[in-house]
């Protein structure tokens, strides 16, 4: 085979090998085309296929996002539907109280209504199952806000004793300023003081106005959510509520009282206030 090759080259023309040489250059550019043009198919197929899985991949993020999403108004819905139905009982109470003419009872119901208000406050707030919260209500006098009422989680002792100013602290900002002030870590806020005797693991912290009567605190350890905050202002207008058949019903006994000892004297807005927590 090679010697006929030889021979067949021996008799071409010189022009023939030009030729040859023409013919074997333009067989390779189109090898070398054609293999690059394969390649890029290749590799555009290749990319194609990637964008694809990368495509899936984010239409399953969303997807799980979306679930969690759901999830999470569910629990949220689910949430502010049972404060709802624990806020009915409360609200006929108080309007049971607004047709009492007894003072002392008022005073007495008042009183009780209000704890147990804070005692279920401090569930209806929990986002989720293992969720912990505290909630006390601060009355004003005298430039401070007196811890009155408290739920499960304040030391006994803090309740008349506990005190915080109304100018260095972020529940007096709330009173003063009249708006609802919601930190997520309270720790970093320039008006919160370490308390030296708690060794509380609440870090969140949420003060809600009740007029000029005082403040409700509700204490966490997570982040509120948006439903919890709209459950606490809910409760903090019934407080509100609450707090002004308290301050009626004691004017009417303080007066029933100063009447029966021929006193004649009446007791100031400010020892009303102080005695709110009788």
């Amino acid at each position: 085979m090679e010697a006929v090759i030889k021979v067949l080259l021996d008799k071409l023309p010189p022009w023939g090998y030009h030729l040859f040489a023409v013919v074997l250059a333009v067989g390779l550019l189109f090898y070398f085309v054609r293999t690059m043009y394969i390649n890029k198919k290749f590799s555009e197929m290749i990319t194609d296929v990637l964008k694809r899985d990368e495509r899936l991949q984010g239409y399953q993020e969303k997807m799980e996002q979306v679930q969690t999403d759901k999830l999470h108004s569910e629990q949220a819905a689910q949430q502010t539907i049972s404060a709802l139905r624990n806020m009915k009982p409360f609200l006929e109470t108080l309007n049971d109280l607004r047709s009492t003419q007894d003072a002392y009872n008022v005073l007495t119901d008042t009183s009780f209504l209000m704890q147990r208000m804070l005692d279920m406050i401090a569930i209806d707030m929990k986002r989720k199952p293992g969720g912990h919260h505290r909630c006390g209500i601060w009355l004003y006098a005298d430039q401070k806000l007196t811890l009155r009422f408290a739920s499960a989680g304040f030391p006994k002792h803090y309740v008349g004793e506990r005190q915080l100013h109304v100018d260095r602290s972020v529940a007096g900002r709330s009173y003063r300023k009249q708006s609802i002030i919601q930190c997520a870590d309270v720790t970093r806020d320039e008006d919160w003081e370490r308390n030296t005797d708690s060794k509380s693991p609440y870090q969140t912290l949420l003060c809600l106005p009740l007029g000029s009567y005082g403040v409700m605190t509700v204490d966490g350890i997570e982040p509120f959510s948006e439903a919890s905050r709209l459950i606490g202002e809910l409760y903090a207008e019934i407080a509100t509520g609450v707090l002004a058949e308290h301050v009626q019903a004691y004017q009417r006994w303080s007066e029933q009282m100063n009447r029966s000892i021929h006193d004649g004297m009446s007791l100031s807005e400010e020892e009303v206030g102080q005695n709110l927590g009788i």
